[in-house]
């Protein structure tokens, strides 16, 4: 496990926005392919692998791990943490406040785009239209977010306040499997949420149904 640790270092310091490209797409597409073992196994079918949804999986993650990047870059740059203080006795409060402010910054600003845009680039993956988009926004967006602020700004707080910022990315990305696995699935149901089916992508769509997804979170 060191040794991996090592060579993907080395690869990062040298090629950074394709290597965290590389890892967030392949753990992208595992968060997918568990999400498709657990809904088999829940509907007790044989497991049949929809290799084109893992790998729109694929290529969002890989979108979106430069982004990331520079984000983070950002964060560092706007809220900066203080110089450690050897033996210090009482709470640093300089700390505290810095990785509140990013992690507000990233779950006021990052977090609702990035849902929204993760709806929007997987249903025009699908073949699907602009119409068919706004249904799955109205249908899904507000319950995933409310998912996000329960799991993330906790995940956020120890990346941006304990691990360094070359391994920031993948520690997200490696929560992101489950992360992943939890939006594949909505993403999966939000399919039932349109009227039209994907090889007629460009007729008018509505929800059908508004309920569903309070019922299966």
């Amino acid at each position: 496990m060191a040794s991996i640790l090592r060579v993907w270092t080395a690869m990062a310091e040298k090629q950074p926005l394709l290597t965290i490209a590389v890892t967030n797409g392949t753990l992208g597409g595992i968060g997918d392919l568990l999400a498709q073992t657990i809904e088999c196994h829940n509907s007790k079918k044989r497991f049949t692998w929809n290799t084109q949804r893992t790998l729109r999986f694929v290529a969002w993650g890989a979108l979106c791990a430069p982004i990331f990047h520079k984000w983070y870059q950002l964060l560092n740059r706007k809220f900066p943490l203080p110089a450690k203080q050897p033996k210090q006795s009482v709470v640093n409060t300089g700390f505290v406040a810095a990785v509140t402010q990013r992690v507000a910054a990233d779950q006021c600003i990052y977090a609702p785009m990035g849902i929204a845009g993760f709806y929007v680039a997987m249903n025009f993956m699908e073949g699907r239209d602009w119409e068919s988009a706004k249904a799955r926004l109205r249908e899904y967006y507000w319950p995933t977010l409310a998912a996000n602020y329960a799991v993330w700004p906790m995940v956020q707080a120890i990346n941006f306040g304990f691990i360094p910022p070359i391994y920031r990315v993948p520690f997200s990305s490696i929560v992101s499997i489950f992360w992943n696995t939890f939006i594949s699935w909505i993403n999966a149901q939000s399919l039932s949420a349109v009227d039209v089916p994907v090889e007629t992508a460009h007729t008018h769509v509505e929800p059908r149904h508004h309920d569903a997804i309070d019922a299966k979170v």
